[in-house]
């Protein structure tokens, strides 16, 4: 599922609202989720296989509600972080998608989650890969 694919902002946030689990209001999103088993407005006529996940995506909030998105994830120094899927997600309207700060990297690496954060900007990019 791509955000490319839905042309208003309106839709893109309804849409990934529906598949995520989100901890605060946001009013813009890009994403690239894929799930092997489908997605939730999918209409499954068969019994799920092994969950393999890899969901990748922006949200721009306000900036008072990043607190709620790093709530229980270890900040870390961006040492090794690839952050290239940031730039490919949001290429098509980067406008929408500039920031002036310096990132804010966390990580909860038991689930293997992966968070970046341009707290000014409220602009939260997200990684959760599950195989």
């Amino acid at each position: 599922m791509d955000s490319d694919n839905y042309k208003t902002i309106e839709k893109r946030v309804e849409v990934l609202k529906g598949e995520i689990k989100s901890f605060s209001d946001f009013d813009n999103a890009e994403f690239e989720l894929f799930n092997v088993n489908g997605f939730s407005n999918n209409n499954r006529v068969t019994v799920p296989g092994a969950s393999s996940w890899d969901y990748k995506f922006a949200i721009k909030t306000n900036p008072s509600n990043v607190d709620k998105w790093v709530k229980g994830m270890t900040k870390i120094e961006s040492n090794n972080v690839n952050v290239q899927w940031m730039n490919k997600i949001v290429q098509k309207r980067k406008n929408d998608w500039i920031t002036d700060t310096d990132p804010e990297f966390y990580t909860r690496k038991e689930n293997n989650v992966i968070m970046v954060v341009y707290r000014s900007e409220g602009i939260i990019f997200k990684r959760v890969i599950t195989n």
